[in-house]
């Protein structure tokens, strides 16, 4: 490799730098006579030579150094190395220690890359495992303040932002307290609640992690919704209550009469079938009660199978008909049926629909008004918003009653909710049949549509999807009934 001239310059320099004391002491030896001339040039010129050579040699690696990291410089990965056999260097340069020196440089330089790379595909890692966890997750530094958060965190906390304390974030000094004790604590995993007071509640377990990232103390705030689980085990206790309530009210009246008829009363004829037929009449509640929920149950555990049979809802009604007939007959309602005269086919089970009719017509039959009519009719080839896209068949039965108040419509489907709580016990109601209803649209995938105005009578409209039928798949009616009353 040859020199510049500024190099030379810059060797020539160097060597006057180094050698004046040296030369200095030659003068001095020789103002004593302690050299000769001769001598003195030529320990100079020896000494010359030398010291240029050797700083030749540090220019020469300066030169190679100062290479190799201009390349380093101008290179886009910190991963590229330059190899030391691409460095040129002059006849008089020995390489063994420079290519030493840039080996030593380059193997650091590669362990620095690998370590970057696992660290950025930890990052990447970490990152995509936060932004995909289907839970709300925040990550703290060792000051509690926001690292980074997933979109679930960011849904659930709309002011989130980075570099900022969590107490900004959440309103909860005992939370905050919590944090704060794991972020003090360095390593270990806390569990503890938080409830949001928001239009409707949402209560959360909160589960706190200190970790080390880059020897950096990291903290993780996951929260899981347990909202669903607190209600349902909320229903759960209110549905044991209420069916402990719902059998000892007729236990009680059953054994209060049983020790009636037991006493002196118990001679009486006439008091002993009065007593016998109010008996009789709390016996069949309860049957009607066991019976309800039992229906009930086993309607949930099927909830999430869809049916793949196909049923004909000409069918189903004209059977509901029939086992409602004896209760038509001695009421004062008049019950009208309009339904094609061609089969109507729904994927679906048709003991199921059939309870589902019944259900809505004796309700409408019990809670209508005297002298009233409930109407039960059957529509094929109609749309829905709530099912788009889809070919359904509508059941409707509509009554003109008192109707609903607004306020009960949301809840009329739970289970054991009444408008009027005597006066359905005094119709023989369990407070089961909507719920039965709901559970069995919901199994069916179709859609309960339920208006009332009051004075005016009530509408609860079904939706099913349709399903062709072949002649051979469906039962065909022997009867069919349009626009019948009693």
């Amino acid at each position: 490799m040859t020199q510049t001239r500024a190099e030379k310059f810059a060797v020539f320099f160097r060597l006057l730098r180094i050698s004046s004391g040296f030369f200095l002491a030659l003068f001095i030896l020789l103002l004593w006579g302690r050299l000769e001339l001769i001598d003195v040039l030529l320990i100079s010129l020896a000494g010359a030579s030398v010291c240029w050579f050797l700083l030749s040699n540090d220019q020469q690696i300066i030169r190679a150094l100062r290479q190799y990291f201009r390349h380093k410089a101008s290179s886009n990965s910190p991963a590229e190395a330059t190899p030391t056999s691409n460095l040129m260097f002059s006849e008089t340069t020995s390489t063994s220690d420079i290519s030493e020196l840039l080996w030593l440089v380059s193997s650091a330089e590669k362990q620095a890359s690998s370590s970057y790379k696992q660290l950025k595909f930890s990052n990447e890692y970490l990152y995509d495992v936060l932004h995909q966890l289907p839970l709300p997750l925040i990550l703290l530094d060792n000051r509690g303040h926001v690292q980074e958060f997933n979109e679930r965190a960011k849904i659930l906390f709309g002011h989130l932002q980075q570099n900022k304390p969590i107490a900004f974030v959440i309103r909860n000094n005992s939370l905050i307290e919590t944090i704060n004790q794991v972020i003090d604590g360095g390593t270990g995993l806390t569990e503890t609640q938080l409830t949001l007071a928001r239009p409707d509640k949402q209560h959360f377990s909160v589960i706190i992690s200190s970790f080390l990232v880059e020897e950096k103390s990291r903290t993780a705030v996951m929260f899981i919704d347990r909202t669903a689980a607190l209600e349902a085990e909320k229903m759960r206790t209110e549905f044991v209550a209420n069916v402990s309530h719902e059998l000892r009210t007729p236990l009680t009246s059953i054994m209060g009469f049983v020790e009636t008829l037991q006493g002196p009363a118990g001679e009486d004829q006439a008091t002993r079938e009065k007593f016998l037929k109010i008996l009789l009449q709390q016996s069949q509640r309860m049957l009607r009660l066991v019976s309800d929920q039992l229906s009930l149950s086993k309607i949930e555990r099927s909830d999430f199978v869809s049916p793949t049979a196909q049923a004909n809802l000409t069918q189903a009604v004209e059977r509901v008909r029939v086992a409602l007939d004896h209760q038509i007959k001695t009421t004062d309602v008049t019950v009208n049926i309009d339904m094609p005269a061609t089969p109507v086919i729904v994927a679906g089970v048709l003991d199921e629909l059939i309870q589902m009719i019944q259900n809505l017509t004796e309700n409408a039959i019990r809670y209508g008004r005297q002298n009233g009519q409930v109407d039960l009719t059957i529509k094929p080839d109609v749309t829905h918003d709530a099912l788009p896209g889809i070919a359904l068949a509508s059941i409707c039965v509509a009554d003109n009653g008192d109707g609903i108040a607004p306020n009960h419509l949301p809840r009329l489907t739970e289970r054991f909710y009444r408008v009027d709580k005597g006066r359905s016990r005094e119709m023989g109601g369990t407070g089961l049949g909507l719920a039965i209803v709901k559970h069995i649209i919901s199994r069916h995938r179709g859609h309960l549509e339920i208006t009332s105005e009051l004075g005016q009578g009530s509408k609860f409209t079904i939706y099913l999807p349709c399903k062709t039928a072949s002649a051979d798949q469906v039962e065909p009616l022997k009867h069919i009934v349009t626009k019948t009353s009693h």
